[in-house]
């Protein structure tokens, strides 16, 4: 049986590594970090954002490229990464339409590779 190397990982430390990424994108709306089953470790989420935890956590593991009900509102963007080297915890990401958005995934990515929570 093979043993994997496991830590707890801090609700404070979860809440401030989305914190650090709402603040590389202004026009942030929700994000949420799930494991590979969809459990929901963590979120920020916009108080005027009809979409719940839940519903965001199960966008974070579908292998749909895009999702419908997103679809329905053209003016926000969704982001979906990997943010472990196994591949066993996801990040998604909604965002408002803005031209500055690929400005700022090459600082989101260099954000999920130092982190060392997962």
């Amino acid at each position: 049986m093979k043993q994997e190397n496991t830590r707890l990982i801090n609700q404070i430390e979860v809440n401030y590594f989305l914190h650090r990424i709402k603040k590389n994108f202004p026009n942030f709306v929700a994000g949420v970090i799930t494991d590979k089953n969809g459990f929901a470790i963590g979120s920020d989420i916009s108080k005027r954002l009809w979409i719940h935890e839940n519903k965001l956590a199960l966008w974070a593991i579908s292998k749909n490229k895009e999702n419908k009900d997103i679809l329905n509102d053209p003016n926000l963007v969704q982001l979906k990464f990997d943010i472990d080297k196994g591949k066993r915890f996801k990040l998604f990401i909604l965002l408002e339409k803005s031209k500055n958005n690929k400005n700022r995934v090459k600082p989101l990515k260099t954000l999920i590779s130092s982190q060392e929570l997962f």
